[in-house]
This record gives structure tokens, C-alpha cells and sequence, in this order.
């Protein structure tokens, strides 16, 4: 449905003018020739209540009528007290106006120009405004593996965009706790001593065999001890006898008992020697048979060591290459819900009446190239789409301030204005006379 005739009358600074538009309507000339005038009077009629400011200059009465191709006339008039609109179908007054005029647009649209020269974060919000989708939350939790919970009124897609962001941060930390865990096994790996020989022999036993063995030296030198003791009191006995003999016989065997003394003594000191060198042979005895002995019980105590140690690192192994099997599992399920998310997000966006388009990072994306990128035909395209979604069923566009708008884009609205089936008005400041040019 589209506009196929415009009068107004003592509205801003138009005092009278009839237009008979047709699909784009360019109306042109220098500043302060009523260019917007028209415009707003034309979007006066498409909304409801009173703007006094509306008036012209000392006009009383001033008054804006479209009509419609099927025949349709809205109209607003206003005073300096009041405004009334009136809805005409086949001569008949519609009983509520407001709701008429309601149901047949949206606004008057988007504004195409203000899309495209819009920051991005409004940019975002007027298309996630005209594409009302919402998340199956309960869905979306079980595919993520989390539990979503919006707040109330955000857009679908920005759901999906904070689960999508928050499953990829999770699957992050997993992946570089993996490669944590594997760098550490690799370490210990390379860390762990050789199992160590001799750990099975008998620790006690070797024990009691050194302990045997030190019994078995101090008897023997005990009893080379008790030996030496009974020949030193044997000798003892010898020489108090032979000094008795000698005192009985001091005179006569002075010489023969001297002999006799001296040869106790010789033999005293024989037998003295062998006790000594007997003495060393235990003790050298002894020592050859623990030292080996010995040897081996720290060998054994060395090695039990070494293999408390390396069973230890074993163990240690063991649980982390549990630990990164269970990260390993977890990094494939965020892998997947990642991948069950965007298999959701491109079912959403299939259904939504602009293909292609999503938003990421709080930027819109078409076919995965950011808007800003896109060449002109494709940001025009898109701010179209949008003005076409909003337009109900009077598809109508005011579009101000078009002189903004280099060649190349201008152009480019005109021709996909036209392609869209949308009425587009728009106004362009320029150094010619006032003009209004429409055409399909």
C-alpha cells in the first residue's frame, strides 16, 4: 500500500502545496524552502497527538491529507488547541482512527540514512529491534553444558553470543590446563630414576649375619683374652716360685735363676705378640665380613629410597594423566557445544527475514563480514530490509538530510528503494531552485 496523494495545508513552512508521489520522491533545494516541512507533515498524520509547533505561523487552522491507492484518506488537523485525525474508507469515517493509522505502519519506518551513518551499537539495537527472536533457553543450556539465564528482554542473539563467549572462555582455560598437565607429565616422564637392583635381598637378614658376625669377634677376642689371662697368672706363679728357689738358692743359682727369668719373659712376650697378632686377625676378620655386609644394607636402604621415590612420581603420573583425560573429555564436550550453539544460532538465523545477518561482539555481521566492510550495495541493502520490516503494511520512508549521503550510496538507495516496493520521501539540500521530483 503506498501514498498517491499528498495536500498540505498551513503546515510548518508550507502554506499550500499538492504532491502526487510516486515510488521515490526527492525533494531538493537550498536550506529553509519547506524541504522538511513536507516531511513532517506527511509523518504528522502517521502519529498520534498534538504538536502545536506544528502550525503555521499565523494560520488558525492547518491541516495534512493523504490519500491512499485503495482509496483510503488519513488526514490530521491542528489547531492551536488541538489536533484531530481522521481515517476515510469508502466515504465512511473509521470509528478509531488512532488504531487504523496504528496498523497500517510502524513509524514511518527506519530512516535508511540514520542506519547507515548510526553508531554501532545503535545500529544494533534498531536491527535486533525489528528481528524479534528469542532463545530456547532450556535448549540453549543443554547444548552449552551451563545454565542460561537471561535477563529479561535481551535479544536472542545477544544470549547466544554471551553463552557462545562463555562456553569458548571455558574451553580455553581447559585446553591450556591440558597443555599444563601434559608439559608436567613429559617432565616427570623424563625424571624418573631406573628402577634400582637389590631391592628385593633381605634386609634382615643381612642385619643378623653382621650381628653374628660381630658375636662371633667378641668371643673369640674374649677368649684369646681369658687364655692370655691364665698365662699371665700361670707366669706369675712360675716366677714366684723360681724367685723363691732363687732367694733359697741366691748364692749358688743367681745365674741359673736370671736365665730362667729371662726365659719366662722371652716366652711371656712370644705369647704376648701372638695374642696381638691374633687380636688383629678378629678384628680384620670381623671387618671383612660386615663391610661387604654393610655395603649391601645401604644399597637395600638406598634403594628402597629410589623406589619410594620413583613409585611416588609414578603415582603422581597416574592421577595427572587421569586428571588430563578427564580435561581432554571436557575440551571436546566445549568443542561440541560450541559447535551444537552455532548450529542453533544459523537455525535461528535461517528464520529471520534478513539472511545472513547476526550480531557478534556487539557489531553486525552479514555472510561473516562486518558491516562496516561490506560494500555499499550490501550496508544499503541491509538498512532496506530493516526500513522494510518496520514498514507495515504502508510501506513509507522520510529520509532527511540526504546531502549527507555521497553518489554512490544515494544512487544505491534509489534503486534498492525501488526494488523494495517501499515509498520513499526524502529531502536533499543542494544550490538549485526547490524542487520536488518523484518517480518509480
Amino acid at each position: 500500500m503506498k501514498i498517491s496523494h499528498v495536500s498540505i495545508k498551513n503546515i510548518l513552512g508550507i502554506a499550500e502545496l499538492e504532491l502526487s508521489p510516486q515510488g521515490f520522491t526527492e525533494i531538493s533545494g537550498p536550506n529553509g524552502t519547506g524541504k522538511t516541512s513536507i516531511l513532517e507533515a506527511i509523518k504528522s498524520v502517521l502519529s498520534t497527538g498534538h504538536d502545536a509547533t506544528l502550525l503555521r505561523k499565523g494560520a488558525d487552522v492547518g491541516e495534512t491529507v493523504l490519500v491512499l491507492d485503495d482509496g483510503t484518506e488519513l488526514s490530521k488537523r491542528v489547531t492551536p488547541n488541538g489536533s484531530t485525525s481522521t481515517v476515510r474508507r469508502d466515504g465512511k469515517k473509521a470509528p478509531r482512527p488512532a488504531e487504523a493509522i496504528k496498523a497500517l505502519t510502524d513509524m514511518l519506518s527506519v530512516n535508511p540514512v540514520d542506519f547507515l551513518r548510526a553508531p554501532k551499537k545503535d545500529r544494533v539495537r534498531v536491527l535486533l529491534e525489528s528481528m524479534p527472536i528469542e532463545a530456547d533457553t532450556q535448549h540453549l543450556s543443554e547444548l552449552a553444558g551451563i545454565d542460561v539465564r537471561p535477563q529479561p528482554g535481551v535479544h536472542a542473539l545477544h544470549v547466544i553470543q554471551l553463552v557462545h563467549t562463555q562456553v569458548y572462555d571455558a574451553r580455553t582455560g581447559t585446553n591450556r590446563a591440558v597443555k599444563e598437565k601434559q608439559a608436567t607429565i613429559n617432565q616427570l616422564e623424563a625424571a624418573v630414576p631406573p628402577a634400582p637392583a637389590g631391592v628385593d635381598d633381605d634386609e634382615t637378614e643381612l642385619v643378623e649375619r653382621i650381628n653374628e658376625a660381630t658375636a662371633a669377634r667378641e668371643g673369640l677376642l674374649k677368649r684369646i683374652q681369658t687364655k692370655l689371662g691364665g698365662l699371665r697368672t700361670q707366669a706369675q706363679k712360675d716366677i714366684d716360685t723360681v724367685r723363691a728357689e732363687v732367694q733359697r738358692q741366691i748364692d749358688e743359682a743367681k745365674a741359673t735363676g736370671q736365665a730362667k727369668v729371662d726365659a719366662i719373659n722371652a716366652e711371656l712376650a712370644e705369647q704376648e705378640k701372638k695374642a696381638g697378632v691374633a687380636r688383629e686377625n678378629a678384628v680384620a676378620k670381623h671387618t671383612d665380613t660386615i663391610q661387604p655386609l654393610n655395603t649391601q644394607l645401604q644399597i637395600i636402604r638406598n634403594d628402597r629410597e629410589a623406589a619410594g621415590r620413583r613409585n611416588q612420581t609414578l603415582e603422581t603420573i597416574e592421577n595427572l594423566r587421569t586428571e588430563l583425560t578427564t580435561l581432554t573429555k571436557e575440551a571436546a564436550q566445549q568443542t561440541k557445544a560450541l559447535e551444537d550453539i552455532e548450529a542453533y544460532k544459523a537455525e535461528l538465523l535461517a528464520g529471520l527475514p534478513i539472511p545472513g545477518v547476526e550480531v557478534i561482539d556487539g557489531e553486525i555481521y552479514r555472510e561473516g563480514v562486518q558491516f562496516d566492510r561490506l560494500n555499499t550495495s550490501q550496508q544499503v541493502g541491509i538498512a532496506i530490509e530493516i526500513a522494510k520490516l518496520r514498514a507495515a503494511d504502508l510501506g513509507i520512508v522520510c529520509v532527511d538530510g540526504c546531502e549527507l549521503m555521497d553518489s554512490t550510496h544515494l544512487k544505491e538507495l534509489r534503486r534498492q528503494a525501488a526494488e523494495s516496493g517501499l515509498q520513499m520521501f526524502i529531502t536533499r539540500v543542494t544550490d538549485n531552485d526547490f524542487g520536488i521530483d518523484t518517480q518509480d
